[in-house]
């Protein structure tokens, strides 16, 4: 029998930051391993691999690229919490400038004055993600373009730049909005759902192939 290659998937929460002593989005993570990582293994033969984010833009500058070598996973999800959130709040893009928010050293990230402001995008096809969590009724989602110009959107930023169609970011709300046990099984569906995207992209190609050969 052939052996089953395991693979990685990385879901990052961040520690905590201002009124935020204790950060709802890694409260989350650690929920979701908790309760996904052996289902995870035994159904995909997926790694679950997290990590808590200090709310330091040096650190992010460092590690995520770290974080990419050293796993290579399959996809990237890093997971913050808004106190403007409702509901699981999928973001669809990540910009490289206008990070005028010091972080918790009281730093502001480095970034070349002379570069141009662009954005990248996710290629995850984030607004199917929406409607397949809306449709579960486990939790609501949306879609956003806004991921704030902090340490969010800076980290969702270096890991776009790296892998964009294997990289997400989800906003979640603060415990009293929306509860851990919820927010973690709506980002195990997320999950799923990316890697039934694989699945499909697989089938796809090998249908491409076959097209070519004929």
């Amino acid at each position: 029998m052939d052996k089953i290659e395991e693979r990685n998937i990385i879901v990052t929460g961040f520690g905590p930051f201002h009124n935020h002593t204790i950060n709802a989005s890694w409260q989350a993570v650690k929920a979701l391993a908790k309760t996904s990582s052996e289902e995870l293994k035994k159904c995909f033969k997926i790694n679950l691999i997290i990590e808590e984010i200090p709310v330091i833009y040096d650190h992010v500058t460092d590690r995520i690229p770290q974080l990419w070598k050293e796993y290579n996973p399959l996809f990237v999800i890093h997971v913050g919490v808004s106190n403007v959130a409702c509901c699981l709040t999928i973001e669809k893009k990540a910009h490289n400038s206008g990070y005028v928010r010091e972080d918790v050293c009281q730093k502001y990230p480095k970034i070349n004055d002379s570069e141009q402001c662009r954005a990248l995008e996710t290629e995850i096809d984030v607004e199917n993600l929406c409607n397949i969590l809306n449709e579960s009724r486990i939790c609501s989602s949306l879609v956003s373009h806004n991921a704030g110009r902090y340490l969010c959107e800076y980290t969702y930023y270096q890991s776009l730049c790296i892998g964009r169609n294997r990289t997400l970011f989800v906003h979640v709300p603060e415990n009293k909005i929306c509860s851990i046990d919820v927010t973690a099984r709506g980002l195990y569906l997320i999950i799923c759902q990316l890697i039934k995207s694989l699945s499909k992209n697989c089938l796809e190609n090998m249908k491409l192939e076959v097209k070519k050969s004929e």
